[in-house]
């Protein structure tokens, strides 16, 4: 019998390629490359009958075969981890053009994958805190004190971000809060003669917050035909955009009505 009519060895093949979309998703790629790659796993195994269904929150593979198989993986949380998307795209490669790759084998790699660490704290706050002074120094903030502020209240912006993340997932109030806390701090600042004007460093502390990434996405994913993923992707951008304007502009509003 021929390996691909094995139920046993379709199964192996199909947990591969769901366990690769999942991590391809929860690292940031793009829906429409999501299914590609998937679709290449198993057309290369023989499976030219699979259909994959793809949106930023679920992977569904499913077989219309007689032997009906299904599998199917929701995704919680994602971010954005190029490494990790270089070395599943290594993997899917070498298991599409080598047929002796065992799919066990390839599972334990995408295992490996899934393990390793997230950046360095100290360099992932230094790495944001640094891009959004240099954006403030960009629109006006020139002075030794600005850049140092900017560094300061970015750090604090992207860590009240991740604490609430972690305390309820929520991304539209994490960025509400942490975009709200900026313009606070940035508002004393000025109110106690620390700044002569807060807007460079409100508006470069706000930049990691801005879903830039999000809403390039999603119309790379409208552009190829994805049009449910590429929709809540860029409504996803505008609902994160709108948060930051609200936590700013609740802070400005009531600025200006107390006489700030």
């Amino acid at each position: 019998m021929k390996r691909e009519f094995q139920i046993s060895y379709k199964k192996e093949i199909l947990r591969f390629a769901l366990l690769l979309g999942e991590q391809m998703l929860t690292n940031g790629a793009e829906t429409s490359r999501v299914e590609d790659s998937v679709l290449r796993v198993c057309k290369s195994r023989g499976f030219k009958h699979v259909n994959v269904f793809t949106t930023p929150t679920c992977v569904i593979i499913s077989d219309e075969k007689f032997d009906g198989l299904t599998f199917m993986k929701t995704i919680s949380k994602r971010t954005i981890n190029l490494t990790k998307i270089d070395r599943l795209n290594d993997i899917s490669r070498e298991f599409v053009q080598n047929e002796d790759v065992d799919p066990l084998q390839a599972i334990d790699k995408l295992k490996e994958v899934e393990a390793v660490k997230d950046y360095n704290q100290f360099i992932y706050f230094a790495g944001t805190a640094m891009a959004s002074a240099s954006f403030a120094y960009l629109i006006g903030g020139t002075t030794v004190l600005d850049f140092i502020l900017t560094l300061i209240i970015a750090s604090i912006g992207v860590i009240i971000y991740n604490k609430i993340m972690k305390l309820n997932g929520i991304t539209f109030f994490a960025t509400l809060m942490s975009s709200f806390s900026i313009a606070v701090l940035g508002n004393l600042l000025v109110n106690y003669n620390v700044l002569q004007n807060s807007t460079s460093l409100i508006v470069g502390s706000i930049m990691p917050l801005l879903p830039g990434v999000s809403f390039i996405k999603g119309l790379r994913d409208l552009i190829s035909g994805n049009l449910l993923a590429g929709i809540s992707r860029i409504i996803e951008a505008f609902l994160i955009a709108a948060a930051i304007a609200v936590g700013v502009g609740v802070v400005l509003d009531l600025t200006h009505r107390f006489g700030g």
